[in-house]
């Protein structure tokens, strides 16, 4: 990884890192609370960049900090075992499925660092093993969500509705979902 430069914005200090890379357009991303600067090889604009969409930085950085004071408070399941978990999972993949009236041809389970869990066309899902530390109601919509890609997988208009027929509260399960990354990526160390 590059070395992070620091910027101020207004109360914030912010950690950012420039990366020339193989890309048409500059883009800002935030993972976790740095803030990446991705530019096309050539390109010396960060600073303008940086500039121009600083109400978008600050409040993106805000909101991280703000998840980070939450997840303080969060309880992790620590005790379920990965047989409970995979039972869990497996349950859920049974009753959406049925649901949703999609076929899973394959279900398994690895250690990501930056999703909770994937779907293919082809019926393939994969689950984030951590998904094992979060409260049942989370891992329910993450399946949920999962399948939903097997009926549209874009994360487009479409999607979203059939997301909010069966979790009409799909945003804050989202920003729960965001808390609880920070908190598992604590504990497991990652990231």
């Amino acid at each position: 990884m590059k070395p992070k430069n620091r910027l101020k914005i207004e109360d914030l200090h912010v950690d950012y890192v420039v990366s020339h890379r193989k890309v048409k357009y500059p883009r800002l991303e935030i993972k976790t609370d740095v803030l990446y600067v991705i530019l096309p090889e050539g390109y010396d604009g960060a600073q303008e960049l940086i500039r121009k969409h600083e109400k978008w930085i600050y409040n993106k950085i805000s909101q991280v900090k703000q998840s980070q004071m939450e997840s303080k408070n969060r309880k992790l399941y620590l005790k379920r075992t990965d047989r409970e978990f995979k039972e869990i999972i497996h349950q859920t993949v049974e009753k959406y499925s049925r649901k949703l009236d999609v076929k899973v041809e394959e279900i398994k389970f690895r250690r990501m660092k930056s999703r909770w869990g994937s779907c293919s066309s082809n019926g393939k899902v994969n689950f984030n093993q951590y998904l094992k530390y979060l409260p049942a109601n989370l891992i329910e919509y993450i399946v949920f969500h999962e399948l939903s890609h097997l009926i549209e997988m874009s994360h487009n208009r479409k999607f979203w509705n059939i997301i909010s027929c069966e979790f009409p509260e799909y945003k804050e399960l989202e920003d729960e979902l965001f808390i609880y990354w920070l908190k598992v990526k604590e504990y497991v160390g990652i990231g």
